[in-house]
């Protein structure tokens, strides 16, 4: 009966064991990609750096220099502003249109003008006083109460007080004529006191005319004179009582 044989192999290392192989490579793998993160982290950051210091200019002195630059540019090459000033001066002292109308009415008993009339006149005098080339026709109604004659002349009265108004204030004489349509010119008919108030008024008609055009006026007449000393024609109607302010003409 043969003895078995023992056999010896030498040295031989014991054979590692499949689970511990693969966690090792595992451990290789993400310190490899954990060391190319950071490489690439590095680069990210270190580039917007650059873009940063690019947008903010790397030298401020620099930067500084030239905004100077631009400004003093800008500055050399852009005309003045005009002063608001002169520009309303301008535009209040030349009319737009060719034509301008405006209404003075009169109180009920009273002969004067009123402080709004006042004003509207003293805006029609600046216009007059600074273009020589305007004219004005100043005309005046009165309501249908009383004679066309009385009425006729009550009207010029009233032309006559703006007329005076208006020299007063600087207009020159040969710029103004007057003229009366006492109630032949009225457009309201009944007897309301509204329609009476619209009819007791002057009209003013002013438009560019040139001084070339313009009648130095004549003198007033004798009916003309009687009527503002007396504040009433000589031919009022006998069949009709007086009529005074208050009446309504």
């Amino acid at each position: 009966m043969q003895k078995p044989s023992s056999v010896t192999s030498g040295n031989i290392a014991p054979a590692i064991a499949g689970p511990y192989k693969d966690t090792k490579e595992v451990y290789v793998i993400g310190g490899m990609v954990l060391i190319l993160a950071i490489v690439v982290g590095a680069a990210w950051l270190y580039s917007q750096n650059l873009v940063d210091s690019s947008a903010t200019g790397l030298n401020p002195e620099l930067a500084n220099n030239q905004v100077s630059t631009l400004l003093k540019s800008q500055s050399a090459t852009s005309p003045a502003p005009e002063p608001f000033a002169k520009t309303v001066a301008t535009g209040a002292s030349v009319p737009t249109n060719n034509i301008i109308h405006a209404d003075i009415y009169f109180e009920v008993g009273r002969k004067g003008l009123t402080d709004e009339a006042k004003s509207i006149l003293a805006t029609q005098a600046e216009i007059l006083k600074k273009n020589a080339d305007w004219g004005l026709l100043v005309q005046g109604y009165t309501d249908q109460q009383g004679s066309a004659s009385y009425n006729k002349q009550l009207g010029l009265k009233r032309a006559d007080t703006v007329k005076e108004e208006l020299m007063k204030a600087g207009v020159a004489e040969n710029q103004i004529k007057v003229v009366s349509l006492g109630k032949e010119g009225v457009l309201c008919i009944d007897n309301s006191d509204v329609c009476r108030h619209m009819n007791r008024h002057v009209h003013l008609e002013m438009r560019k005319i040139g001084q070339e055009h313009m009648v130095v006026p004549t003198a007033a007449t004798q009916t003309q004179e009687s009527l503002l000393s007396t504040g009433y024609p000589e031919d009022i109607d006998p069949a009709l009582p007086p009529i005074d302010e208050a009446s309504g003409s």
